[in-house]
């Protein structure tokens, strides 16, 4: 994906060509496209074959990160400066833009029928229409005076879920599999808890391995499965601004005693579990394997 990204994203020239390098080529786990690939193998569509709407799914994400860290003001992305830092606020509006454009007409060089296309290019649109409600209602939140675990698992599934689901599902549409349905729900469900334990590790990761300021779920007062957890058995999870590193610490633990970390776990760990359910409509091989171990990975993995 890398060299998908140099070879057919050419880049430079404009500051805002500068800014999407800066982010596309920092890194990253790559985790979408990868999924929309596998699929699609499984019903021996070739990789190479599916690069076209891998990367497109790819941008899409970055153009969302773009945005999140403006509406944050998040100072680190996959470790090195985010767009709006190293440039300015207008740079990254403008370059979340430009690569949300580019993600369209990347995904307009897939192989495939037209029907196909169609479905392809519904589901990239809806797909960011989605990420930008689930946006809102994350902003929403940021400021409720309550927020149900219904309310952050709906938001959770929006801002997160359907780009996962997008891949997989996209992955189905190209290989003409017939499972968009199973494909999708398992995306989703992966993607779901892709967040959640994302929360968790903005607790108990280290800021060098996240790429991000650590326990800054805390600091911006954000409601997550751990913090709702928290407060439910007695725990205020914020933090001041000005908080030292044994401050955090501190908190992390309170939290830890009062079972939240535990208790978000547990769920992803479900959501997982369901996910791999949904795999028992690929055909048996490889892909197949490499989706479920993808799965475990994703509530196991340490940055």
């Amino acid at each position: 994906m890398n060299e998908a990204i140099d070879g057919r994203l050419p880049l430079g020239g404009l500051r805002v060509h500068e800014a999407a390098e800066h982010l596309l080529t920092a890194g990253g786990k790559r985790l979408r496209p990868a999924l929309l690939m596998l699929v699609a193998d499984a019903f021996g569509r070739s990789p190479r074959d599916t690069v076209p709407p891998a990367l497109a799914v790819e941008i899409t994400h970055s153009f969302t990160l773009i945005h999140d860290d403006v509406m944050d003001d998040d100072p680190l992305r996959r470790g090195e400066e985010s767009v709006h830092k190293r440039w300015d606020v207008p740079t990254a509006i403008l370059t979340g833009d430009y690569l949300y454009s580019k993600a369209f007409e990347t995904a307009l060089k897939t192989d495939a029928t037209d029907a196909t296309m169609r479905r392809v290019m519904e589901t990239l649109a809806e797909t960011c229409t989605l990420i930008c409600e689930g946006q809102a209602l994350d902003v929403e939140y940021a400021e409720a005076d309550t927020v149900s675990e219904d309310d952050y698992l709906r938001m959770v599934e929006l801002k997160t879920g359907v780009l996962f689901a997008a891949s997989t599902g996209i992955g189905a549409l190209v290989s003409e599999s017939g499972i968009f349905d199973e494909a999708y729900g398992y995306g989703l469900r992966i993607g779901k808890a892709f967040q959640i334990h994302d929360d968790v590790l903005d607790l108990v990761g280290e800021s060098g391995d996240l790429g991000k300021t650590r326990a800054s779920d805390l600091f911006e007062g954000k409601n997550t499965l751990v913090t709702l957890h928290a407060r439910r058995n007695g725990v205020d999870p914020s933090l001041p601004h000005d908080a030292s590193d044994a401050e955090v610490e501190a908190k992390v633990e309170e939290i830890r005693e009062a079972g939240s970390i535990g208790y978000a776990r547990e769920r992803a760990e479900t959501l997982v579990d369901g996910a791999k359910d949904d795999l028992d409509a690929l055909p048996e091989g490889e892909p197949r394997d490499a989706l479920a171990e993808v799965a475990d990975y994703l509530v196991r993995r340490d940055y």
